[in-house]
Parts: C-alpha cells; sequence; structure tokens
C-alpha cells in the first residue's frame, strides 16, 4: 500500500474505534507444499509449488453482528531470498447472523469458496490468489444455501487490464438427496484507453449437480455420490465466430472415514479452454486438464495432524488424461493461533 493508503486506514480505524465496545485479533498460518509430475502433459506444466502464509487481523465490534478486520496477508515462497515475497492487505467489513452473512473490502477466500470444485479453480489459485477484493454475501439455514459474490482483482489502468469474477453457487438438501449450482464468470476486458490486438473476452462456467450424501456415527463422515452437467461460455468478442459453448458431463464420488479420504471426479464432453494458448492464465483459472474431453482426478489423502489449533492433510492426486497417468503429491498445514494462545477480547 501507499502512503496515503495506508494514513487512510489507519484514520478509518480510528474512526471505527470511537464507536466500538470490543477489540479482537486472529492470526492464521497456511503452509503449502504441491509437487505436479506432468512432464507427460501437454495441458499443463510441471511445477512444485511450496510457500507459508501468515494472516495478522485486528478486530473491532460493536456486537455479535457487526465487525471490522484490518490485517494483511503475507507470503514466504520457499527458497526464495526475500524475507517476504507478496504482501496483501486485508480490510473487511463483516455483518454476521445465524441466517446470513457478509463480507466486503478484501477478505481472506479460503473458507467462502471451499464448496467449487478443482474444475473450477486449480490449487494455485489458491496457493497466490488468496484474497477476495469485492463482495460475499450468503444466506443459509440448516439444509441449503445460496451465495452470491464479486472478485474485482484487475484495476484498469493504461497498462493493466480490467478483470474481475462475478459468481452464484448454492445448495439445497433434502435428507440424503441434494442439488447443487456452481457458477462464475470472469470478465477480461480491455486497458484505458484501448490498446490494440487486446480483445475483450469472457470465460463462464457452471455445474449443475444431483446426488446422494449420507454419513452415519461410526466414523463414516461422507459419502458422496453424484452426476451433473458442465456448462460454459467462452467468447472473444471482436472474432467472428468467436463464442464456444462446450458441454460435458461430470460424475463424483468421494468418501470420509474418520481421517482417510478419497475424492474422485470425472469429466466427459467438449474440450474447453479454446483461447489458452493466446490468453493462458490470465484468463481461465479453471482445471487445465479441462483441455481434453476427458479428464479423471483421483485425490487420496490423510488427516495427519488433526486438533481445535491445527490440520496437517496428505494427499496424493492421481490424473488421467490424454491417456496417460500422472501424479502430485500435497501436503498442507493450517493453524488457527488465536485458537491455540486463547482468543483476547478487551471491553
Amino acid at each position: 500500500m501507499t502512503i496515503r493508503q495506508t494514513l487512510l486506514v489507519f484514520i478509518l480505524s480510528i474512526q471505527i474505534s470511537a464507536f466500538a465496545q470490543n477489540f479482537e485479533w486472529k492470526a492464521g498460518m497456511n503452509y503449502f507444499f504441491d509437487n505436479t509430475e506432468f512432464i507427460e502433459s501437454t495441458l499443463t506444466r510441471d511445477q512444485t509449488m511450496t510457500g507459508v502464509h501468515f494472516t495478522p487481523q485486528l478486530g473491532l465490534s460493536k456486537d455479535t453482528v457487526h465487525a471490522f478486520y484490518i490485517g494483511g496477508d503475507l507470503l514466504k515462497i520457499s527458497g526464495s531470498q526475500n524475507f517476504v515475497d507478496i504482501i496483501r492487505p486485508i480490510a473487511y467489513y463483516q455483518q454476521k447472523t445465524t441466517k446470513s452473512l457478509l463480507y466486503a473490502g478484501v477478505f481472506p477466500r479460503a473458507e467462502l469458496l471451499n464448496n467449487y470444485s478443482d474444475l473450477f479453480f486449480q490449487d494455485s489459485i489458491s496457493y497466490f490468489q488468496p484474497t477476495l477484493s469485492g463482495i460475499f454475501w450468503q444466506l443459509k439455514n440448516s439444509s441449503s444455501f445460496f451465495n452470491i459474490w464479486l472478485d474485482w482483482n484487475g484495476h484498469q489502468t493504461t497498462v493493466n487490464r480490467e478483470t474481475f469474477f462475478v459468481g452464484v453457487s448454492a445448495l439445497k438438501q433434502h435428507k440424503r438427496f441434494f442439488a447443487e449450482l456452481q457458477s462464475y464468470m470472469f470478465h477480461f476486458a480491455n486497458t484505458r484507453p484501448n490498446t490494440e490486438n487486446y480483445h475483450l473476452t469472457d470465460n463462464i462456467l457452471g455445474q449443475l449437480s444431483i446426488g446422494v450424501n449420507y454419513s452415519n456415527r461410526q466414523g463414516l463422515d461422507t459419502l458422496l455420490i453424484s452426476a451433473g452437467v458442465l456448462a460454459g461460455m467462452e467468447r472473444d468478442r471482436f472474432i467472428d465466430y468467436g463464442t464456444h459453448t462446450p458441454i460435458g458431463l461430470v460424475l463424483r464420488c468421494n468418501a470420509d472415514y474418520k481421517r482417510f479420504g478419497i475424492q474422485n471426479s470425472f469429466y466427459w464432453g467438449n474440450p474447453r479452454m479454446v483461447f489458452y494458448n493466446q490468453q493462458g492464465t490470465r484468463l481461465y483459472s479453471n482445471n487445465p486438464f479441462l483441455r481434453s474431453n476427458y479428464y479423471l482426478e483421483s485425490k487420496w489423502y490423510l488427516d495427519v495432524i488433526q486438533s481445535q489449533s491445527f490440520n496437517g492433510k496428505l494427499a496424493i492426486k492421481l490424473h488421467f488424461s490424454e491417456g496417460k497417468l500422472m501424479n502430485e503429491q500435497v501436503f498442507t498445514l493450517k493453524a488457527s493461533l488465536e485458537s491455540l494462545v486463547g482468543k483476547k477480547m478487551l471491553r
């Protein structure tokens, strides 16, 4: 942040403290190690992603409903010579009731969009884009939820293009049966003024699924089977015949037993991401294996650390695409520091 922006945030914090009755803090640590063995693939690249996030936040609240938080997300990439590689500011208003949840500002994305499948967001998004800049609003009860969100992640300038996400997702549960919607639109606009050879493009993705979800008290936390349709629209508004509408079938089968779990997803249908060679990850956040007409992902994981303050997960992902079997090894460790030392609240 610039000095002017820092001063503005400080003044805003002082003004809010005038009516706030409670002061609180929270801090999280998130370590990730993700090694992909994709050298045989022509659809994505082979890489190792590893680093640690530290997210300190200070909060002011007048009651249990309204709160304001300010802090930052500090990323240290493993092996880097920098003390901190990326600093992202966090500043948001939160309104929380038993039936609704509202965030406005810049806030962590991890717990808000975790209902989206790996087909919508590849792993690197959570590692290197940990915040949302905009609004998240959710209505919920014991058997359903609906949310709508905006992530304005690209401010239009003479050199930077305007980019933003608009997303909607929902779930309706009736006994063991459920219907689920996941969707978003990514808008990739031009600079201001327009730069020649930059085209206005959109990537729209939506999945509607129905299925069965079962659990019991003998250690079976989840047994989920579902089938759905993954539809989309990819368009370049300045190219004749530049609109593509891929569609395909998605099957899922997940199971969690005590600390062990399996998640399986299978896609069969039209190849996607038709502008990938021109735009790459600037336009597409979804799984690059969807560039093929079939794809199977099987994730096997074990909760090696499980407590109120720490959660460590070790996973092996198997990817079958282009007639080849590839693998990925993942270890993540999340810590909630305020629950470890006791969350302080001053009145």
